[in-house]
């Protein structure tokens, strides 16, 4: 039998051929052996985020606020501070913080590495009602969140001993819906019920608005009223205004 180390070219073949099986083999392992890491790698940063103080809670970011300050807001979300950020429920913070009378709404979300942040909207006085010697501001909706002693000129005053939030409501879409010019002559508003809103104006005049319906309409009629001299102007059904 020929020795084969002797054929020529066939002993330098053979390191070459070495080779190219080292690489094919290294090629079918190798993305067992990159998934075996990567997955190494997940579960030693998983340990780390989870479960370590490196990233625990260190700071908490408060924005958004103008009537709370931003410790009544810390004291109420109760941020778990030196707590694993990723353990930090965000849902229950936000929960806490949203039972504030101010806050109209709430997001709390986790800033990396070691903080969270709670962003508050406060809620927008429309109206402020009349309360013994106080001031009740109240939203849109008709909700009361926030009482000062003094009158804000900005805000028209109503007037009535109910607090359903449907009136409250009611009195606050009325009162979006005054125009310019009548707004400027409106002394406040009193109501004892949804559909016996009264636009109280200057000079003992009174506009009779009824319900807070078709309020842009009873708006831009009672302005045109305006023109007239009486006492008392009524826009209940905006399509027949009379005044006395």
């Amino acid at each position: 039998m020929a020795d084969r180390s002797r054929v020529p070219g066939l002993a330098d073949a053979r390191p070459g051929l070495r080779r190219r099986r080292r690489r094919a083999r290294w090629r079918r392992v190798r993305p067992v052996v990159l998934a075996g890491v990567g997955l190494g790698l997940a579960v030693v940063l998983a340990v780390v985020v989870w479960f370590t103080p490196v990233f625990s809670v260190r700071e908490v970011r408060i924005e958004g606020t103008r009537l709370l300050t931003s410790a009544q807001v810390e004291s109420q979300a109760r941020v778990p501070v030196g707590q694993p950020l990723a353990q930090v429920r965000l849902q229950q913070i936000s929960d806490r913080v949203a039972t504030l009378p101010e806050v109209e709404s709430v997001s709390t979300t986790r800033r990396w590495p070691s903080a969270v942040q709670v962003v508050v909207t406060e809620r927008t006085a429309r109206v402020q009602r009349i309360n013994g010697s106080t001031y009740q501001w109240v939203d849109g909706s008709g909700v009361v969140f926030h009482t000062q002693t003094q009158r804000d000129p900005r805000l028209v005053v109503v007037n009535t001993t109910d607090t359903d939030r449907r009136l409250l409501g009611d009195l606050a879409t009325v009162a979006q819906s005054l125009t310019p010019r009548l707004r400027s002559e409106v002394t406040g508003m009193k109501a004892q019920s949804p559909d016996t809103i009264t636009v109280v104006l200057r000079g003992g005049r009174s506009v009779v608005w009824g319900s807070a319906e078709e309020s842009a309409t009873k708006a831009q009629v009672a302005t045109a009223l305006l023109q007239v001299k009486a006492t008392v102007y009524d826009v209940s059904s905006p399509a027949n205004p009379t005044s006395r």
